[in-house]
């Protein structure tokens, strides 16, 4: 287990080493935004502090390497109202192929809504509606049996290409890619995960590329009581200062086929860049016979407020 937390620390150092480079001030440079809008109402009502945590279809957005917690098979679909009239939809759908591994496939759409588009003079030309797409296939598999590296026996590794198209007034594609790591649970109550997200070229509005939003995440989840548990991920993405989400989550057994959840979450990526209150979240859940059904509220200060709902089906 030492060695392996020195490969976690070694490779977390690094990462950050090397988006030390990162220019803090190129906020909004990026394209593809969208592919930050988290999946999932349970994430986001867990701040988004997921990494370590994902045991479902959404893993693969959260952390490829997660897809081995898949018992068999798991899909999950989710839709988020934000402001004016833009909505963000996300499905994913995974299969446990036991010694084989496990693979997932995933779309995610955004639409900014139908936006006025007028002339230099002001005259009106009618609509455009942004739009983004991305479509992901993934993999993932387990360390077992390895004599000479006894360590890694249990840490599962994965990873993602995606498809990703933006649209404007034009659209460009581009193709791009997810690493994950996952540790096994120590002490039956901490697991570690650490991914690298967005990995690609960019998009191309106007003559001119514009870079995808290259993040690198360490995550960590623990079982603080039977039911409860905590999760906190430390995110650097090239786009914005180092951030911190925190989330927790309390599940009661109703009965061996029912279970209720609550939760809540803290996300710092917004602060100092939205009046009023936001950066918070919290949620409900419930599981019954191989469903779940999600929700989250996410306060967005000035703008609103976001409500995401989601359905995951574990069969």
């Amino acid at each position: 287990m030492m060695l392996l937390a020195q490969a976690l620390l070694t490779g977390l150092l690094a990462s950050l080493a090397a988006a030390a480079n990162f220019d803090q001030g190129a906020k909004g440079i990026n394209t593809g935004e969208f592919l930050q809008l988290a999946p999932g109402a349970r994430a986001a009502a867990m701040g988004e502090a997921y990494a370590a945590a994902a045991d479902e279809a959404s893993a693969l957005y959260w952390n490829p390497a997660a897809l081995t917690r898949i018992k068999s098979r798991s899909a999950t679909l989710m839709h988020a109202s934000y402001v004016a009239d833009s909505y963000f939809d996300y499905a994913a759908g995974a299969q446990n192929l036991g010694d084989w591994g496990a693979l997932g496939l995933g779309a995610q759409f955004f639409s900014a809504g139908p936006i006025p588009r007028t002339d230099d003079a002001g005259g009106d030309l009618g609509e455009f509606r942004p739009y983004g797409l991305a479509l992901s296939l993934g993999y993932a598999n387990t360390f077992r049996d390895i004599e000479l590296m006894d360590d890694l026996n249990g840490v599962s590794v994965g990873f993602s290409a995606k498809f990703v198209r933006g649209a404007i007034l034009d659209h460009d594609n581009t193709a791009a890619f997810d690493i994950g790591l996952l540790t096994p649970e120590y002490f039956e109550r901490l697991r570690a995960a650490f991914t690298v997200t967005n990995l690609g070229r960019g998009l191309k509005y106007e003559r001119e590329y514009a870079p995808l939003p290259l993040a690198f995440r360490f995550g960590t989840a623990w079982k603080l009581l039977p039911g409860w548990r905590a999760t906190c991920d430390i995110v650097f993405p090239r786009h914005n200062r180092l951030y911190p989400a925190l989330g927790t989550e309390y599940s009661w057994t109703v009965s061996p086929a029912v279970s209720l959840s609550g939760r809540a979450g803290f996300n710092a990526v917004s602060i100092g860049d939205i009046e009023g209150f936001s950066s918070v979240s919290a949620g409900v859940g419930a599981a019954f016979h191989g469903m779940s059904v999600d929700y989250a509220f996410l306060p967005l200060g000035g703008l609103g407020q976001a409500h995401r709902l989601s359905l995951t089906f574990d069969f």
